[in-house]
């Protein structure tokens, strides 16, 4: 359920961290992230919420 306010966004980011460079698809719900789909491995889910927290690895 969409509550009012809400924003609720798609983003299509490259992961960096490892030499496979996933495509990821990050849900991003008022700036928070929701869900990571494309990551071959968790480095890639942990670099998506990293990039979206405005966090360095």
């Amino acid at each position: 359920m969409l509550m009012a306010g809400r924003k609720m966004k798609t983003e299509k980011i490259l992961c960096e961290v490892c030499d496979n460079h996933c495509e990821l698809e990050v849900e991003v719900e008022d700036e928070e992230v929701q869900d990571v789909s494309g990551n071959g491995c968790m480095k890639g889910f942990i670099f998506a919420v990293s990039f979206f927290s405005g966090q360095n690895l």
